[in-house]
C-alpha cells in the first residue's frame, strides 16, 4: 500500500502560530495606513474650506462672521459654516435655509417641522473628519439650553481667539459675533494666524464625558461661552490640544478646545489657506495663543 503523510498536530500549531505573528506584525501597519488616508482626507477638507473662505472674502470683501448676532439673549444663531454653504456646492441647502430671512432660532424650536429638522440634520461630508467617531447627528453635547433635537455634526471649528466671547463682543481671534473681519484685519499675517481647526467627539477617560465635536449650523445660544452655546462652532486658544480636561477636574472645558482623533495632534487651516499639523505637545502660551490672535505682534516659530 502507498503511504500518505499529513501534518502532525505540532506542525499545524506551529503554522497557526506563525500566521498569528504575521497578522500581529501587519495589523499596526494597516491601521497606520488607514489613519494616514483619513488624515489626508481631513487635510483636503480643510483646504477646501480655506478655498471657500477665500472665495467668500473675494465676493463680500470680508470673512463670514463667527456667528450672526441678531439680538435677544440665549438665541440660537447661524454660524460661519452655514454662511459658507454656497461656496462648498451646497447652494440648494443654503437657499432653503434662507439664513438671511429665517434665523436659526426660528427653526430650532420644540415645534420645529419635519422639514426644519431634516434641514438642520443634513450631513455635509466636507465638514466631517473621517477619523472622528461621532455620529451624523451630534448627541455628544446638547445644542442650546434646551435640547429640542440633535442636529448635524461638524468637526471643524473657527478661531475665536483667547477671550470668553458672547453676543457681539469683539475678540482677538478671527471670528466672533458679527465679526466680518477681512484679511486686512489679520495684522500678524495670514501665514501666522489660525483660521480653522478640528474638534472631535472622542470619549474622555471619565465616563460620560467627551470632546463634544461641533455642529455646522452655528451657536446654540449667544449669551454663554458654554459647550452648548458659542463653543459649538468655534474654539478658544487658551486650552491645550487634545487635553482631557474632564480627567483633570475641569469637565466644563470639554468641547471648547481644539481636538482630534489623529494620533499626536490635529490639522489646522491657516488664514493663507495652507494646512499644517499641530502636534499636541505644542507650547500653548508660546505658540498656540499667538497663532490664534490676529494682531498681537508676538514672534513665534510655526509648528
Amino acid at each position: 500500500m502507498k503511504n500518505t503523510r499529513g501534518f502532525t498536530l505540532v506542525e499545524l500549531l506551529v503554522v497557526i502560530a506563525i500566521i498569528g505573528v504575521l497578522i500581529a506584525l501587519l495589523l499596526p501597519a494597516v491601521q497606520q495606513a488607514r489613519e494616514a488616508a483619513r488624515r489626508m482626507q481631513c487635510t483636503n477638507n480643510e483646504k477646501q474650506i480655506g478655498l471657500a473662505l477665500h472665495n467668500y472674502h473675494d465676493t463680500f470683501n470680508s470673512l463670514p462672521p463667527g456667528w450672526l448676532y441678531r439680538g435677544g439673549d440665549g438665541r440660537a444663531n447661524y454660524g460661519w459654516a452655514t454662511n459658507l454653504l454656497p461656496f462648498i456646492e451646497q447652494n440648494s441647502l443654503y437657499d432653503i435655509l434662507d439664513p438671511g430671512s429665517t434665523p436659526l432660532y426660528s427653526r430650532y424650536t420644540s415645534s420645529a417641522t419635519a422639514t426644519d429638522k431634516q434641514l438642520l440634520q443634513t450631513k455635509i461630508d466636507g465638514y466631517r473628519c473621517p477619523s472622528d467617531i461621532t455620529g451624523d447627528l451630534n448627541d455628544k453635547i446638547k445644542f442650546g439650553s434646551t435640547r429640542h433635537f440633535d442636529i448635524a455634526t461638524s468637526n471643524y471649528v473657527c478661531n475665536e481667539g483667547t477671550l470668553p466671547l458672547v453676543k457681539a463682543d469683539e475678540g482677538d481671534g478671527v471670528f466672533y459675533g458679527n465679526s466680518f473681519n477681512g484679511l486686512r484685519d489679520i495684522v500678524d499675517g495670514t501665514s501666522n494666524t489660525i483660521m480653522i481647526a478640528e474638534r472631535d467627539g472622542g470619549n474622555s477617560t471619565v465616563a460620560g464625558k467627551n470632546y463634544g465635536a461641533a455642529v455646522w449650523a452655528g451657536v446654540g445660544g449667544n449669551n454663554s461661552i458654554g459647550q452648548e452655546h458659542v463653543a459649538r462652532t468655534g474654539f478658544r486658544a487658551g486650552f491645550q490640544v487634545n487635553f482631557d480636561y474632564a480627567a483633570a477636574g475641569g469637565p466644563e472645558n470639554m468641547g471648547k478646545q481644539m481636538s482630534s482623533l489623529h494620533p499626536g495632534g490635529l490639522n489646522i487651516l491657516m488664514c493663507d489657506g495652507s494646512v499644517r499639523f499641530l502636534p499636541e505637545t505644542t507650547d500653548r502660551n508660546g505658540v498656540i495663543i499667538p497663532m490664534a490672535r490676529r494682531a498681537d505682534g508676538v514672534v513665534f516659530s510655526l509648528p
